[in-house]
């Protein structure tokens, strides 16, 4: 929960004693994706989740080989697990909606956890777009996990108890506005100007993916109240999601070095916070973080050009979700 303004309550939530992770059958009879599953929070909350014993869990993820020796690993532990990889890769949109064609062999998805990212540093670094001419940032943690959502609605609606995790963060609340409010202000396309390689700031590109997200999940929460969504802070934890950062050796490097390891939790124990999400059974909520429901200190989602902002992003998305993919937001309907 919130413990004052950021960033104390991150250094009081990162300090602060995590509940266990949830224990016993709690995935019962359900069918799970969870992408991102190969390493970091994503492999550990994996781990958790097969103990609950799931329908089935499916592994969606970029390198099969490691997926398939993470499965084979955690099925010796947990024989009975029906297990599947599938191949997934966010930065490629083709990609995606392979993966939902292939998906259509199931019966249903019971809990869809969107949870793979990339961060691109909070250091300048240039800007870099995908094959299909997004912001790499962007089409990662936003564009592709809100397309994945869609293309699956069919088989989520075929759920008794639908269910969508998005793996967002507390970095949100320091995320400026300004990238969101000023294109509104000059009549510009939200997606066009973070797509815009003169305006890019590769420095706080992360926290604003994660406030996108967490526009997205607070619009869809309205928009499809028959899935329950929640907005998952893991918290900052020991991964590898700082793949892309650029060390270079200087005192203020050493510095980071040690904060980070000094404050870092776990990726077992930032899993955690996926997994009581998944757990849960009250609903959804538009943000969650030290295992359970939590406020965003983000004034800007609650006021008026922040909530006119969001429901104008949403928008955009669906449009651009169905120019990827002609005729998936008829799934919205």
């Amino acid at each position: 929960m919130s413990g004052g303004p950021y960033p104390w309550s991150m250094y009081r939530g990162l300090w602060s004693p995590l509940p266990a992770a949830p224990k016993g059958a709690y995935l019962k009879g359900k069918i799970v994706i969870i992408t991102g599953a190969t390493s970091g929070v994503g492999l550990e909350a994996t781990k958790q989740m097969a103990k609950a014993s799931p329908e089935q869990l499916i592994l969606a993820v970029r390198n099969l080989e490691a997926g398939a020796k993470i499965l084979a690993s955690i099925k010796k532990s947990e024989p009975k697990l029906n297990g599947k990889v599938m191949y997934l890769d966010l930065a490629d949109l083709n990609s995606i909606k392979t993966f939902a064609e292939e998906t259509k062999t199931l019966k249903r998805v019971d809990l869809l956890v969107n949870n793979a990212g990339v961060n691109p540093n909070f250091d300048d670094a240039p800007y870099k777009a995908t094959n299909d001419g997004y912001e790499r940032t962007f089409q990662v943690n936003v564009l592709a996990p809100f397309l994945t959502t869609i293309l699956l609605l069919p088989l989520l609606k075929q759920s008794s108890s639908p269910q969508v995790i998005f793996s967002g963060s507390d970095t949100h609340f320091v995320a400026p506005s300004e990238p969101v409010q000023k294109p509104i202000e000059q009549g510009r396309s939200i997606i066009e100007a973070y797509n815009d390689a003169s305006i890019y700031n590769n420095g706080k590109r992360y926290f604003e993916s994660k406030l996108l997200l967490q526009m997205i999940t607070r619009s869809m929460i309205k928009q499809i109240p028959s899935i329950n969504t929640i907005n998952v802070n893991p918290g900052l934890a020991m991964t590898n999601l700082g793949r892309d950062f650029n060390f270079s050796v200087s005192f203020k490097t050493v510095y980071e070095v040690v904060w980070f390891l000094l404050n870092a939790r776990s990726a077992g124990k930032a899993a955690r916070n996926l997994t009581s999400a998944a757990a849960w059974g009250g609903g959804s909520q538009d943000y969650w973080s030290e295992c359970g429901p939590a406020a965003s200190e983000n004034m800007y989602l609650y006021s008026a050009k922040g909530l006119k902002a969001t429901q104008l992003f949403y928008e955009e998305m669906v449009k651009e979700v169905n120019k990827i993919s002609p005729g998936c937001t008829n799934n919205l309907i």
